[in-house]
């Protein structure tokens, strides 16, 4: 990512007209992922735990906290980490509402101060402002009180690549703004590689670990069956968001999501861009079943000792489980609906 050349401006040549009914109706319809719907019993203790939280932290203000009740987004974590303890699923929830706050500002453009905003949230995560001040904003100060405890628990390496990921997501955010700005639209295969980070399941997948209590090892996480599972998932987990949150884009003017990207690049109708969109996240939930396979053949084949092979299991279940619950979260939330943000 990153060269201009992989992109090109919006008001060129693009897709051609569509006379259907609405784009949120056709592109929300038959998205499929297999897998059982689970929800973390411990919600209904920890979500309104944290939605008070949020609005202390001056996260949520009383507009932006009934947004996030009516969009449940707190529940979000429930489905996604159906596994956790409920005392790290208030810290996951936490993170999601902190997520989904950044998101929004995001989507209301630089005019709010977001650019700088969102420097001051990766020099606070990735350690180097040297102190977060009082007078920071809340969604700098909840990451500079939240990030320390969840990484606590982390090994080196582990709270270093979420720390990573978490940067690169911030980072993303900063893209949005320029793409925007600059009406760009991304290639499809540009699109490919930055959707795998801004769909923030990078740092969403190391917290899989997190939810389940469960390291992975090393040697498995940099396995090539291994990053071809999260590739996969990332897939089908950002392009189920593009389906659903496609009208709300149009709406705000945003160029990065794969429907318009398809759109824009084939030429072709809104209709034909979703169906194209909905058959590309078909191949991907059937190779993300191929990778889950090749992941467990290759544990086996490994030198690993029970507790590992257990990990390695724990940690494709919890994959599914992000890739599942997102989708139900997505048709369950006001979130891309004509009540939704």
């Amino acid at each position: 990512m990153g060269k201009t050349s992989a992109f090109v401006r919006a008001d060129g040549p693009g897709g051609r007209a569509s006379h259907s009914g609405t784009v949120r109706e056709r592109a929300g319809g038959p998205v499929r992922v297999p897998g059982p719907s689970l929800l973390n019993p411990g919600l209904p203790q920890v979500e309104p735990q944290v939605m008070a939280w949020a609005r202390r932290a001056g996260l949520l203000s009383a507009l932006t906290s009934g947004q996030a009740g009516r969009e449940r987004q707190a529940a979000m974590a429930a489905h996604v980490w159906p596994w956790a303890a409920p005392e790290r699923l208030a810290e996951l929830a936490r993170l999601t509402l902190w997520m989904f706050a950044v998101d929004d500002d995001s989507d209301a453009g630089p005019a709010h101060g977001t650019g700088a905003e969102l420097e001051a949230m990766a020099h606070a995560v990735g350690g180097w402002a040297r102190a977060v001040p009082a007078s920071a904003p809340p969604a700098v100060r909840v990451l500079d009180e939240v990030v320390p405890r969840v990484t606590g628990v982390m090994g080196p390496a582990w709270g270093d690549r979420f720390r990573r990921h978490l940067v690169a997501w911030i980072r993303t955010n900063q893209d949005m703004l320029r793409f925007r700005g600059g009406h760009e639209v991304p290639t499809p295969e540009a699109y490919i590689a930055w959707r795998r980070v801004s769909g923030a399941t990078g740092w969403c997948f190391d917290l899989i670990e997190y939810a389940q209590e469960s390291e992975l090892p090393a040697a498995v996480w940099y396995s090539p069956a291994c990053r071809a599972l999260r590739e996969a998932a990332a897939d089908v987990i950002g392009w189920t968001n593009d389906l659903f949150s496609v009208e709300k884009e149009l709406r705000s003017g945003e160029t990065t999501n794969l429907v318009l990207v398809l759109r824009h690049h084939h030429a072709l109708t809104l209709d034909e861009a979703v169906d194209e969109t909905r058959l590309w996240h078909a191949h991907r939930v059937a190779a993300l079943r191929t990778a889950t396979r090749d992941l467990y053949a290759a544990a086996l084949a490994a030198d690993l000792t029970p507790a590992q092979l257990s990990a390695v299991c724990q940690y494709a279940d919890g994959i599914h489980a992000w890739a599942r619950g997102f989708l139900d979260f997505s048709r369950d939330s006001a979130r891309y609906g004509a009540s939704g943000g």
